[in-house]
């Protein structure tokens, strides 16, 4: 059986005078584990590219990364966002691949920065930052900084329930935003104890993708979080099946 090849877009940052592409092995490794073969996309000159794109590829892995710019979810506290806040060419090239994958079908894995992303395309709007704005929080831990480990309690018989076969799986958390305002055409489907949303789903397909705002890529040794990879490949390799 020939793997699928799963697109993951990448971080861009500047070092050394050059603008850089690049991901986290972590997110590799989480998808050769998972049984596909990972690929970092790149953000093309020509919007038209993005159609030829989608089209190469048979999943999306979108990943975390830092603050959405705030004008993206008409925020008004820019004092609470970090000091690294997401490149809009990254933003831009997240959005259009985004679409352009649901729009074919193909699945796709959403991850912190990626469940944000889609919450936000969805018309929907973030905590600027979770530890002031959000009462009673427990510590989800910091983006590039210290990790949190707590539960997540999973709608029973809901998409990814099913998917990871656990409704209260411990979960890594490294963010201080999060959904504050769900998107229109989404449910949540996962929460914290403190009752931020930790999962969603398309209210009318509920597997056009999986979002989740933990990082299952630092915990594959656990089955549970391991599924969303091996479902990302799996049905990557079913839709491809029905292409060809």
């Amino acid at each position: 059986m020939t793997k699928p090849l799963i697109g993951i877009n990448p971080y861009y940052f500047q070092h050394n005078e050059s603008w850089w592409n690049a991901t986290k092995e972590k997110y590799y490794n989480a998808v050769w584990l998972g049984g596909g073969i990972p690929v970092t996309l790149h953000y093309p000159q020509n919007g038209d590219s993005i159609e030829e794109i989608s089209y190469s590829i048979d999943g999306l892995l979108m990943v975390g990364g830092p603050d959405l710019p705030i004008h993206t979810y008409s925020g008004d506290q820019p004092e609470l966002l970090d000091d690294d806040v997401m490149h809009n060419n990254r933003e831009h090239f997240d959005q259009a691949i985004f679409k352009a994958i649901k729009k074919l079908n193909k699945p796709i894995l959403a991850i912190c920065a990626g469940f944000q992303h889609i919450n936000v395309i969805y018309g929907g709007k973030l905590f600027e930052d979770i530890p002031t704005q959000m009462d009673n929080n427990i510590f989800h831990g910091d983006f590039n900084g210290d990790l949190a480990e707590h539960s997540v309690r999973l709608e029973k018989g809901s998409a990814i329930a099913n998917i990871m076969k656990n409704n209260n799986p411990k979960v890594p958390s490294t963010h201080h935003q999060g959904i504050r305002t769900l998107g229109r055409g989404l449910r949540a489907v996962g929460w914290a104890r403190d009752g931020l949303i930790e999962a969603i789903e398309d209210k009318q397909f509920p597997e056009a993708f999986m979002a989740v705002q933990w990082h299952p890529e630092i915990a594959t040794h656990s089955s549970d979080h391991l599924n969303l990879f091996k479902w990302l490949s799996s049905k990557s390799v079913k839709r491809k099946k029905q292409n060809i």
